[in-house]
């Protein structure tokens, strides 16, 4: 009788404890947010020219290790690898829409004028091709290893790649430098193709990504990005949350307003977290800050966990801000 006294009041403060926490309910889900470009780009750029500058690009013997010694690949070039960079960021430019005209000369300027050498220069070349923007392919080099084997296969390609970019109407040269590992496993190569193919695959497929990848730099873009929510069992939040899955944000934050005045603490303060999340989708950053203080003023006790994360959301947020006034003199009006 006297050891159930004492486990009872344990089990109920145990109890109380976990009903504290409402980080338990916490669950992340997916949106898409426009990234502003590293560039400001003026709006009366509209015709781009893209040039494989690197001098030596058909001179470098490509070379790997295989887990043991340097291998070499004669059949593997870069003047190859880095064509294939430079037109795949013409193909992102392309697809985007941004400027009106996309010109990629790869690595051969001879196609404008065989014996101008000035043309590897913006000088020459805003005025042979009456063009507003240049953007240069400088070097790409790639630290391999590659261990391809029947049980288990890993390229690793640590990258180093440099890019540099010039107006018409700017006397400054810009330089965009950037290092970077990619990663490619079994699961990545189709079944039955030699090793051969698999590292040919392996570097193909690096040159494409590093041209889209610095194409997304540039321009605003959409990306997706990881943002939490809390949930709950309350009839109320469980609709508010299926419109916000289905991306009506407008029917969810109704619900979630009428609840961050719950008699239920904690049901009010996850409606309060969420109603930040509305209100970034609504691009109202401000908004969403206030609404996370007072998610945050709104427990005291055991929800450290929840506080840190109010402060991080409000981080981000922070960040969110300035990116939005960037992506204003980015954003191009379209007529």
């Amino acid at each position: 009788m006297t050891s159930s006294r004492i486990i009872l009041p344990l089990l109920l403060v145990l109890i109380s404890l976990i009903s504290c926490k409402i980080t338990y309910d916490l669950k992340t889900t997916q949106i898409e947010i426009m990234k502003p470009g590293i560039i400001n780009i003026p709006e009366n750029i509209n015709k781009v020219v893209l040039i494989n500058r690197i001098p030596h690009c058909s001179d470098i013997r490509f070379e790997y290790d295989d887990g043991h010694r340097t291998e070499r690949d004669t059949t593997i070039k870069y003047r190859e690898l880095s064509n294939t960079c430079i037109d795949a960021l013409a193909w992102f430019l392309k697809k985007e829409g941004y400027f009106a005209e996309v010109i990629n000369y790869r690595d051969s300027l001879t196609n404008i004028d065989q014996s101008n050498d000035g043309l590897f220069y913006p000088e020459g070349l805003f005025k042979k091709t009456k063009s507003d923007f240049c953007i240069f392919l400088d070097q790409l080099n790639f630290n391999i290893v590659a261990v391809l084997n029947s049980q288990e296969d890993v390229v690793e390609n640590n990258v180093t790649i440099s890019w540099a970019f010039e107006y018409k109407t700017d006397t400054l040269s810009y330089t965009y430098k950037q290092r970077d590992t990619l990663f490619f496993e079994a699961s990545d190569f189709p079944t039955d193709i030699k090793d051969a193919m698999k590292l040919k695959m392996a570097v193909n497929n690096s040159s494409v990504y590093l041209g889209q990848n610095f194409g997304s730099k540039i321009l605003p873009t959409w990306m997706p990005v990881e943002r939490l929510y809390y949930k709950s069992n309350n009839r109320n939040m469980l609709l508010a949350e299926k419109y916000a899955l289905e991306n009506n944000w407008i029917k969810a934050a109704e619900i979630w307003n009428t609840q961050t005045k719950n008699k239920n603490v904690k049901i009010a303060a996850k409606a309060c977290f969420n109603m930040a999340l509305a209100c970034e989708m609504e691009g109202k950053p401000d908004a969403a800050i206030d609404w996370l203080i007072r998610s945050y003023s709104s427990l005291s006790k055991n929800n450290e966990e929840h506080k840190a994360n109010c402060k991080q959301y409000i981080s981000i947020l922070a960040l969110r801000k300035k990116e939005i006034e960037r992506l204003e003199k980015q954003v191009r009006n379209q007529e």
